[in-house]
């Protein structure tokens, strides 16, 4: 009787306990003053996200209503939604070490696995990565490229104004403009 009287206080106090985590989550972004989309319980936004016809249109819709700056929920976890390109650029450019990393979405996590790419890296291990590929992708080395980018541009041009003139054939341009990427990406 007692082991039961002690399990049942311990599972109430646990329940408890964890909705008290979970609703005092619930409260970052107004402890923060930040405005956000009114979420549901344990699901946070998902469940709005998942029923909008495009994800896109449910994003540009708040925040035209909440401003370029606003909060979102996946589950219990809050996340900040940042469509202002001048503090994007601060936090990205000049407050780099301190916001190095991003949450991956589940699907991609999901997709990815165990593979290492620098789309699905975080922490140290992102940062390694970008060390490793930001000079190839210097200010100086792109301007290098242009040229050579230009080439594959009127190679594919050309090749379209080829088909074109033959009016009765349909134009697969996702073909086309991977066979150009892969110029470029050769070259």
């Amino acid at each position: 009787m007692i082991l039961t009287i002690c399990l049942f206080t311990c599972t109430v106090c646990l329940i408890i306990a964890y909705l008290w985590i979970v609703s005092h989550s619930y409260g970052y972004f107004k402890r923060q003053g930040i405005p956000g989309p009114p979420y549901r319980f344990f699901f946070g936004h998902y469940k709005d996200l998942w029923s909008a016809k495009s994800v896109a249109k449910q994003l540009q819709e708040w925040t035209r209503q909440y401003g370029s700056i606003y909060g979102l929920f996946a589950g219990t976890t809050p996340m900040y939604v940042v469509s202002d390109v001048d503090f994007l650029e601060k936090v990205y450019i000049k407050q780099f070490s301190s916001f190095h990393s991003r949450r991956l979405p589940i699907i991609l996590r999901l997709q990815t696995g165990n593979k290492i790419h620098l789309f699905g890296a975080t922490g140290l291990r992102w940062r390694r990565q970008r060390h490793i590929i930001s000079p190839t992708f210097s200010g100086a080395k792109l301007k290098l490229m242009v040229p050579l980018v230009n080439q594959c541009i009127e190679a594919m041009l050309n090749k379209l104004s080829d088909i074109i003139d033959d009016k009765n054939t349909d134009i697969n341009i996702y073909k086309l403009y991977k066979r150009m990427t892969m110029d470029v990406i050769c070259k």
